[in-house]
């Protein structure tokens, strides 16, 4: 039933919002799957230490916040697939930096990961920050959330897909190498297929016809000036809400492999089975705003966060670990379609390459502050301190949207096409 109603909905989508969704599902093998699981573990295996891991993911985080609005500047003036095809390009070239960290001079070593993390950032914040205004105007009022919602599954197909594949790869090529399993070689390798996968994600948004936002006449946009208190309180809700997935997506990893010892390919298969459910947890998304609201979805998706993280926070034990991040990831699945929409029918057209711009900075300086805080807490205080903070501020964001949800004014009044 699932498959069925995933097919029809995605068939029924203009012929560029199905280009932009098949792009993000190659992006998410290489990119969020064989990329984001397998990098910490290859600095981890080069000596470099969690406090470095901490600072390494702070660096791209940090670089999305200052990327942000720059790239919705150029996606404005260049257009929205130019500004994706480019972002494309940069995030290869981004990818295939960190496996030649081992080549350079010893003097460089340290500092490649993290050019590599910054390059990668300013070529995803090219694309996502332009995906978003792009998908809105191909879509309509009536498929647009279901569009939103099948863009995230196929990005939770692909991570899925990367992830458990990228979870075996360094056991494969140890074979190939005839290296051992621990030793960077296997990785780098990994590595450098996923860079080369990336390549194939630029492929449909090259196919794409050129996209741009919806205009609207100079007397409309002279009766719509910017919803400044909206758009502070959703950027605040956004912060405080994205630091529990922050703590997942930077420490989880790192965690389970220095703490819990666990095998790369022990980490990939949990981690690949909390992918699985970002699959299927963006489908739930239409149904719950259909019935609830955007707004509601954001409120009980960032409270099941805070929810999920406990058993991280409280219990040190492989089935905890894989519990709390299954939790997180199936939570920010539904909970990023959500936002994408509410915060686009917050605002009048014009406005959309801006607000998500200064959103995406908002979630940008929730995971610099993860990234920067997160490796000090855990080298001080332990992991524990770090999970527990991350899912108070998680419970503050379920709050300030719930203020939100009590003021009509500071929601979206209608669907903007």
């Amino acid at each position: 039933m699932i498959t069925n109603f995933t097919n029809v909905a995605f068939f029924r989508l203009a012929r560029d919002a199905r280009l932009v969704i098949i792009s993000t599902a190659v992006l998410g093998i290489s990119f969020f799957g064989i990329q984001m699981l397998l990098n910490v573990l290859y600095i981890l295996r080069l000596g470099y230490s969690v406090e470095y891991v901490g600072f390494f993911n702070a660096s791209g985080a940090f670089t999305y916040i200052l990327s942000s609005l720059p790239a919705a500047a150029i996606g404005n003036r260049l257009g929205l697939r130019a500004a994706m095809v480019w972002g494309g390009v940069i995030t290869v070239l981004g990818l295939a930096i960190l496996p030649v960290v081992e080549y350079v001079p010893a003097a460089l070593q340290a500092s490649l990961p993290i050019l590599s993390q910054v390059v990668v950032t300013i070529g995803w914040a090219l694309i996502s920050i332009n995906q978003v205004p792009a998908l809105m105007a191909v879509t309509t009022v009536q498929n647009r959330t279901s569009a939103y919602a099948l863009n995230g599954v196929a990005r939770g197909v692909g991570t899925f897909a990367g992830t458990l594949v990228g979870g075996f790869l360094p056991m494969i090529f140890a074979w190939i190498m005839h290296d051992h399993v621990d030793a960077p070689g296997p990785y780098r390798a990994a590595l450098w297929l996923g860079s080369a996968l990336a390549i194939l994600g630029l492929i449909p948004l090259v196919m794409m016809r050129p996209a741009e936002p919806v205009t609207r006449s100079t007397h409309q946009e002279t009766a719509t000036p910017f919803p400044i208190w909206p758009v502070a309180l959703l950027v605040l809700h956004v912060y405080l809400s994205q630091l529990g997935p922050a703590s997942c997506q930077f420490f989880c990893s790192a965690y389970m492999d220095t703490t819990l010892l666990l095998s790369a390919a022990a980490i990939g298969t949990l981690t690949g089975i909390g992918q699985f459910t970002t699959i299927l947890a963006p489908l739930l998304t239409p149904r719950l705003v259909a019935r609830y609201g955007n707004g509601w979805t954001l409120m009980v998706a960032s409270l099941g966060t805070a929810v999920s993280l406990l058993p991280l926070a409280l219990i040190p034990h492989w089935s905890a670990a894989g519990t709390g991040r299954l939790g997180a990831l199936a939570l920010a699945a539904i909970w990023m379609p959500a936002l994408q929409v509410f915060q686009m029918e917050l605002v009048d057209a014009r406005w959309r390459s801006l607000t998500y711009g200064i959103v995406s900075m908002a979630m940008g300086c929730a995971y610099a502050s993860v990234g920067f805080i997160g490796g000090r807490l855990v080298a001080t205080w332990g992991y524990t301190t770090l999970f527990g903070l991350a899912l108070s501020m998680t419970l503050l964001g379920t709050l300030l949207m719930w203020s939100m949800l009590k003021s009509p004014r500071l929601q979206p009044q209608q669907a903007r096409t």
